[in-house]
């Protein structure tokens, strides 16, 4: 087998060999190179060795099936060690003078647009009201999709606004479900009415009291921190959080990706590209941004138009991307699309980005032309793995860590994500009272409508996070809803995280998610504020998900550990809840609703909170002590053992769990004395050392 090493650097020229004597200047001159070697037929290796430098990008760099050959002939395209180079989406904009009250401005090169902008690493806001926060909407019957109406003493000179670049961020959902976000353009503005005109429907009703704010008009740029892009003029108004942008690197973004994998189809895939130790930063955003797919049979999907990151990834197998910093993207960090295949991202720095930081979506039930579920399946068996993903969802309300929409069998594991509006790790797909009569041909029926639900058999293992749920509600750290079976969620720390209004969760099992282990998880320190309800630490709704061996400590603003639900026709039974130790978490049950097939066991669980013995709570037929702050009431447990037949939690103790006193709990470290009660229980240790990456190589 033979090996080729090609190098680029910033002093090199194009008209050079690729020798590190004389390197080509660009990335794409390279590239051409090694197509010309596959195309002789070259065997073996191929290395890319770049330089150090800022490379601005004008265009994506696009790799396709003549880019690598798979085993025949594997590319790498590698930064130089000690001196990463950065491949920037956008360029630094100069000319800048001063402006009046703060505010500086200059031309934008070529009249072009964007929709975000960066200053020295960090993302600076559009103009907007409020300048941080929310308001909230008022009733407006008969137009809850065509815009807003805002409240008397809201939204000051509204008139004097103009809609040229106006917007409204908002969390649609009749005023109270916070679960997606759209940003949307302003048609119009009835100063008169104190309504704003969508361009577009939302793709919910907006009801009262649902969370926005307005942004994009010059009258608006009020605080440092925030830019005007006037469209029209070409002009660029920027007013810094200090200093000048004299001082600082300011970067309008060109692109919405900068590298681009794309195979020429799904049977024609690229195979054998690795990229490692290089620096992705600064794409744009979106001026219209939708939640989902309006497709009936594209439910719960992202739309096509901001399936973008700064890494697109189609039509793909054998792909590594490793070591590589990634940041400031508009949208995703990586995004997997519909066809891809045992990527791996591996050892990656990802953070501020304005959706999501990895982000895998195979086909929705129903998409595309296949003869069969089977065959839809092809967006599977990737290895995420000692990535560092934080600071997401900077532009999009339910950006998270990890989504797993229809992409199973994958090895997520010690990960740490830390810092995002919604969900730390989701896996999606479509439960099955939503799914239309059939799909690719096929009837669908209750025996045969797993098959088409591909987020299966994910193990989601050692990963750590913290600080997520920061601006929405009804989630979880670690979620799921309509997903495959089979997955694992096994050895993770969720901590120092809250619920910050309405309610959430830690570990959150939602509709329609069956079949899914739930163990050795350590969920502590974790909180509610202000309005905000920490209901459960583990909320599990489906069939046959069992819930073992899990460490629940120092919750005190937990509600209850573990509760259960059933709701829109999808069942809830056949759960198993064995040997899991709950200390300083709230009751250790709540059932929403009860149902006797609910629990399948429910033992040898250990359970303390300071001495108080637990209660039962949810809506059960007893007679109840109180209300519930969750939901429903709350019963004596001696009741709810007469009524299910005194036939769960029989082993189960009430007692201490004997931590060790020099156990750094605050940490995560919850190592119990050899006379603890949960070793007669028959407590699994969980391996405290696992979680979080195992190694940081970013160059």
């Amino acid at each position: 087998m033979e090996e080729l090493r090609l190098h680029v650097s910033p002093n090199g020229s194009d008209e050079g060999d690729g020798s590190a004597e004389r390197p080509y200047l660009t990335i794409a001159a390279a590239q051409n190179a090694v197509r010309a070697a596959i195309t002789s037929g070259f065997e073996g290796t191929i290395e890319v060795w770049i330089g150090g430098g800022v490379y601005e990008l004008e265009e994506p760099l696009r790799f396709g099936a003549d880019d690598a050959a798979g085993e025949r002939c594997r590319v790498a395209y590698r930064g130089v060690e000690g001196d990463m180079p950065v491949l920037q989406g956008g360029v630094a904009l100069s000319g800048w003078e001063p402006w009046r009250d703060g505010i500086w401005r200059t031309a934008v090169p070529g009249g072009r647009r964007f929709d975000t902008l960066y200053a020295d690493g960090r993302r600076v806001a559009k103009a907007r009201w409020p300048a941080s926060g929310y308001a909230e909407t008022r009733s407006v019957d008969g137009k809850e999709r065509d815009g807003i109406g805002w409240r008397d003493g809201d939204l000051p000179d509204a008139a004097k606004l103009g809609t040229g670049g106006l917007q409204v961020f908002v969390w649609p959902g009749e005023g109270e479900w916070n679960w997606f976000s759209e940003t949307i353009p302003v048609r119009a503005i009835d100063a008169e009415a104190k309504f704003l005109e969508f361009a577009r429907p939302s793709t919910w009703g907006i009801g009262k009291g649902s969370r926005y704010y307005v942004q994009g008009a010059l009258a608006l740029l009020r605080e440092p921190g925030q830019f005007y892009l006037d469209e029209e003029a070409g002009i660029v108004y920027y007013r810094p959080e200090r200093g000048s942008p004299l001082e600082q690197r300011v970067v309008a973004p060109l692109v919405r990706t900068i590298v681009r994998i794309e195979g020429e189809g799904a049977d024609a895939p690229v195979s054998g590209l690795t990229f490692e130790g290089l620096a992705l930063t600064c794409t744009d955003f979106t001026g219209d941004y939708k939640m989902m797919s309006s497709r009936p049979d594209m439910a719960n999907s992202e739309p096509d138009e901001h399936r973008n990151g700064l890494v697109y990834i189609r039509n793909a197998s054998d792909v590594t991307i490793a070591s590589c910093r990634l940041a400031l993207s508009g949208c995703n960090g990586i995004f997997l699309d519909r066809c891809a295949e045992r990527i791996k991202l591996s050892g990656n720095l990802i953070e501020r980005v304005g959706h999501t930081g990895i982000y895998a979506s195979g086909h929705a039930p129903g998409e595309g032309e296949f003869a069969d579920a089977s065959s839809a399946d092809r967006n599977c068996g990737h290895t995420i793995e000692d990535n560092v993903i934080v600071d997401g969802g900077e532009l999009v309300g339910h950006g998270c860590g990890i989504m797993l929409y229809q992409c199973g069998d994958c090895n997520v594991a010690h990960n740490r994500i830390a810092n995002m509006p919604r969900y730390g790790i989701s896996m999606k797909g479509l439960r099955q009272g939503a799914m239309p009569p059939s799909l690719w041909g096929i009837p669908v029926t209750w025996d045969n409508h797993w098959d088409f639900l591909f987020s299966r058999g994910n193990r989601i293992r050692y990963n750590d996070i913290s600080n997520v749920m920061t601006d929405s509600q009804d989630g979880g750290m670690i979620e799921s809803w309509g997903c495959g079976r089979g997955n694992r969620i096994v050895g993770n720390r969720l901590h120092h995280s809250g619920i910050h209004f309405s309610f959430g969760f830690g570990i959150y099992l939602d509709d329609a998610t069956d079949d899914t282990e739930v163990s050795h998880n350590v969920l502590d320190h974790l909180y509610s504020t202000g309005t905000g309800k920490l209901w459960m630490a583990i909320f599990a709704k489906g069939i046959g998900n069992r819930i073992v061996n899990n460490l629940i400590a120092d919750n005190p603003d937990a509600i209850n550990a573990i509760g259960t639900q059933e709701m829109v026709g999808e069942a809830n039974r056949e759960l198993v809840v064995e040997r899991n130790i709950v200390s300083d978490s709230g009751h250790l049950y709540c059932f929403v609703n009860w149902s006797p097939e609910r629990l399948e066991r429910a033992d040898r669980n250990l359970f303390w909170r300071g001495g108080v013995r637990t209660r039962v709570t949810g809506d059960l037929p007893l007679p109840a002590i109180c209300a519930s702050p969750a939901w429903g009431w709350e019963y004596e447990w001696e009741d709810w053992q007469e009524m299910s037949g005194r036939v769960y939690d029989q082993s189960s103790a009430f007692a201490p769990p004997e931590f060790a006193p020099d156990a750094d709990r605050e940490a995560g470290e919850y190592r119990l004395l050899p006379s603890s009660p949960a070793y007669a229980l028959g407590w699994e240790e969980i391996d405290y050392a696992q979680f979080g990456p195992r190694k940081r190589d970013w160059r």
